[in-house]
């Protein structure tokens, strides 16, 4: 048996799949199971050599074709979607173009891999797909015999109406739904689903009847460490744009500033120049005293240090884009016993409110009540802090990549004791 990860998504050390794989890999090599990664082609050299990775798929996970002309059936809706994007200055993307030449390009990618990928007793494994792929990895698995398919698992990471623009779809949920017809024979027998929280899960059995097994996100366990100088340090990382709430961060830090809040703020910059939001936020962000900006895609270590530095770890991510799925960051914080600050309506608030997390939810969704939350958690971050080291080794245990290989072949034990119909 061979784990192979299917990951067009891995292109660099600043995904989240990066320190997921890391994880895995070492659990996976405990145990004496070897393992493949097929990634992004042009993936950084450090992927490559950290992870073994092959380059191979030709467009990333996080792609979308760009709406060069309005389409003619629509092209009044088009043409006003276009102007109000050119307004905005931002990029007009089309929504069935990149689902139908995401999916094509992702079928052929799948056709070229070695044909040993696709051996009986494989587990390929899709650590994120998305309407855009999961087509045309179904078609591709219907074109080989039915009888001879490994057990290929994917993680349903997003919702069905997220896009690679960080803008909701209208369409996402149809085409989802037509994948899902199409792999009928193939579900629970050679295709498995697997989502990173319940939250998720009850999207997609409420909304196409697919059921889903729980896959942790594994990181790396770490420990959290507090300041002693009076000032507490709050971090925002990650890939910045406005589904993350980049744009939230220059106007929040200057009512902390108004305010006289004992805070300090480490921000991490890393973004490609496209989204205006994103671009105007950057620049009243260096133009504030006082913040630390951290530039770009950090290493493991040095994301390691940043991120364990900080008191508390903002996750303003918005609750309409960003919405219930789960995240990296979060999942760091917690297992490291760090504190958070979130948005109500996504799953990093609902971990606040469970007792899972440590932290202060906002709402609405604005500056104001981010800097409001930043100033209520600061009277008792200590004993904030104190519950969150508690709790975390546990929730550490749970997402680690052991954890994330029992998940796997606990899946994969049970398809193969379960008689087929």
């Amino acid at each position: 048996m061979q784990v192979v990860v299917l990951d067009n998504g891995l292109v660099s050390c600043g995904e989240h799949s990066y320190q997921l794989l890391l994880e895995v890999g070492g659990a996976l090599s405990q145990r004496g199971i070897s393992y493949r990664v097929f990634g992004m082609k042009g993936m950084d050299a450090a992927v490559i050599r950290d992870i073994g990775a092959t380059p191979w798929f030709t467009r990333s996970l996080y792609w979308g074709y760009r709406r060069r002309y309005p389409s003619r059936p629509n092209i009044i809706s088009d043409s006003l979607a276009m102007a109000r994007d050119f307004v905005k200055g931002q990029r007009s993307f089309s929504e069935k173009d990149t689902w139908r030449v995401l999916n094509e390009i992702y079928q052929r990618d799948l056709a070229r891999l070695p044909a040993d990928v696709w051996r009986r007793d494989n587990i390929v494994v899709v650590p994120g797909i998305s309407q855009n792929q999961i087509l045309g990895l179904v078609q591709h698995l219907l074109s080989l015999p039915l009888g001879a398919l490994p057990k290929v698992i994917c993680q349903l990471m997003f919702t069905p109406n997220w896009t690679p623009w960080d803008r909701s779809g209208e369409r996402g949920a149809a085409y989802y739904r037509q994948a899902f017809d199409l792999a009928r024979e193939l579900i629970g027998k050679s295709l498995f689903f697997t989502t990173e929280n319940d939250a998720l899960a009850e999207i997609y059995v409420r909304q196409f009847g697919i059921k889903t097994t729980l896959l942790p996100i594994a990181m790396r366990a770490a420990q959290a460490q507090p300041n002693r100088d009076g000032r507490a340090r709050f971090g925002f990382f990650g890939y910045s744009k406005s589904e993350k709430g980049f744009h939230l961060l220059p106007d929040a830090i200057e009512i902390c500033r108004a305010r006289n809040l004992p805070v300090d703020f480490v921000i991490q910059i890393q973004h490609s120049n496209w989204e205006r939001e994103t671009v105007e936020a950057e620049r009243k962000l260096r133009r504030l005293s006082g913040i630390e900006i951290v530039e770009g895609v950090m290493g493991s270590a040095e994301y390691a240090q940043r991120t364990n530095a900080v008191d508390v770890t903002l996750l303003p991510y918005d609750p309409q884009r960003f919405g219930l799925r789960g995240s990296g960051l979060y999942t760091e914080a917690v297992a490291a016993g760090r504190p958070v600050i979130a948005a109500r309506g996504i799953y990093a608030a609902a971990g606040i409110e469970s007792g899972v997390a440590e932290g202060e939810i906002f709402a609405p969704y604005t500056s104001a009540a981010l800097a409001d939350a930043i100033e209520r958690l600061l009277p008792h971050l200590a004993e904030s802090q104190g519950r969150a080291a508690r709790s975390a080794h546990e929730f550490a245990n749970q997402h680690s990549g052991e954890a994330y290989v029992d998940a796997l072949l606990k899946l994969v034990k049970s398809a193969d004791s379960t008689p087929e119909a």
